[in-house]
């Protein structure tokens, strides 16, 4: 009866909290300033090529790493079910990226960050549904402020959205399809991860993607971009790898529900940085101008995220307090 306590402990003292929680804020800064950069790089190339570039660079790196690690996959290996499974994954991922940056031709980098969030409800109903996992009180109470500051975020925008003549209804429309396409991955991801590590199956999907997306490019618009527009893609590139190493590192270190509550911060990182922009240039045009009540909304997205994160540490309290 004492082994599982004696795990919790050896899996404790290897954790480093604060690391963990600075490389998962490291990540959702990242994450936070990323639809700013793709809103403005937009002037100059469409959303699929900056996509195409983002995966291209991506997969180099992780080819190169998991070559000197000697840790490449090998699809070959894998079962039919398990390669389906994969490109079924694949197309989310890609779907989702593309997706997500083709919304920021209708709306702003606050709208997008606000409504992604539907991520979280999705894959609190998509492991009920599919894994059977249950839907308890934290997850209520989560999906209620969800909810809510959806509705807060949107108060001044809700009648508009019955046109789909207006641009903003399109552009959450598309945010909303992103959102499912990232929970058919992420859900789909659990199942890839018996057979591929975390970062295997991100190589796999990279290069699925780097051919998939050929024929809806335009790669030589590379060469028309100012060097404003290339600085913006090269960070762009860079977010998917630092982000994502950081996120991964912080696994290592930290819970993984505390590193997705500090990642659920990323709305918040969006909405500060275009309000920090805007005191400087009261012109600059890819902002909201949220009102209070937006705000406040955008704050309850926030909490409901977290309490959603945070419900398997809470759960493991109670446990550990009533036994």
């Amino acid at each position: 009866m004492d082994q599982p306590s004696n795990q919790a402990r050896d899996q404790a003292q290897h954790q480093k909290p604060v690391a963990g929680f600075l490389l998962s804020l490291v990540a959702a800064g990242l994450w936070g300033i990323l639809p700013i950069a793709l809103k403005e790089l937009l002037a100059g190339m469409d959303a699929t090529t900056i996509v195409w570039y983002r995966f291209l660079a991506a997969g180099l790196v992780l080819t190169a790493w998991l070559t000197l690690k000697g840790n490449l996959p090998n699809i070959a290996k894998a079962t039919p079910a398990v390669r389906w499974i994969l490109v079924v994954a694949a197309l989310g991922l890609c779907a989702n990226y593309s997706l997500f940056s083709q919304s920021l031709n209708y709306v702003n980098g606050e709208t997008s960050e606000a409504v992604i969030q539907l991520t979280t409800l999705f894959l609190i109903l998509g492991g009920v549904v599919f894994y059977k996992e249950p839907f308890d009180g934290i997850q209520k109470l989560g999906t209620a402020f969800i909810v809510a500051g959806l509705l807060l975020f949107f108060h001044d925008r809700l009648a508009s959205f019955g046109s789909l003549e207006n641009q903003g209804t399109i552009g959450v429309l598309i945010v909303f399809v992103a959102a499912v396409t990232w929970t058919v991955y992420a859900l789909l991801q659990k199942k890839l991860l018996k057979s591929f590590s975390s970062v295997q199956i991100l190589f796999l999907i990279y290069a699925f993607s780097v051919v998939v997306m050929l024929p809806f490019i335009s790669p030589a618009k590379l060469f028309q971009l100012s060097g404003f527009e290339l600085a913006l893609l090269s960070f762009c590139c860079l977010n998917t790898l630092i982000a994502y190493g950081c996120f991964a590192e912080a696994l290592n270190l930290w819970d993984a529900s505390k590193v997705s509550a500090v990642l659920a911060l990323a709305p918040l990182v969006t909405i500060g940085t275009l309000k920090f922009i805007v005191l400087f240039d009261p012109d600059y045009a890819f902002s909201d101008r949220l009102t209070i009540i937006s705000l406040l909304g955008a704050l309850f997205l926030v909490v409901g995220s977290v309490l959603a994160a945070l419900m398997p540490v809470i759960k493991y309290k109670l446990r550990q307090k009533f036994r």
